[in-house]
């Protein structure tokens, strides 16, 4: 049965603007994409675009999601890899 990418692919997008949502809720983005990240050899050309352009617009509103998540996540004591830049919004800020 193959894995259904596309829809992770959406549901991150969905949260990447959605400030309505608890910040606990949003921090579950974060885990939908390293788990992404972790399968980005096998999403289609298409599926790589979508999540492409959901990793900008997370980039363009990083200031506000950082804002959001940093009520229910501590951004400095964060172990995550470098690489996985989600975890890291402070430094994008």
């Amino acid at each position: 049965m193959k894995d259904d990418y596309l829809e992770d692919i959406h549901d991150y997008g969905e949260y990447i603007n959605d400030f309505e949502v608890s910040p606990f809720e949003s921090i579950f983005m974060l885990h939908i994409r390293s788990r992404l990240k972790n399968e980005y050899e096998k999403l289609t050309n298409e599926e790589k675009k979508i999540l492409n352009d959901y990793d900008n617009e997370l980039r363009q509103s990083a200031h506000k999601m950082y804002e959001h998540l940093k009520l229910a996540y501590d951004f400095e004591k964060s172990n995550k890899p470098e690489d996985e830049w989600w975890w890291h919004l402070d430094r994008l800020v």
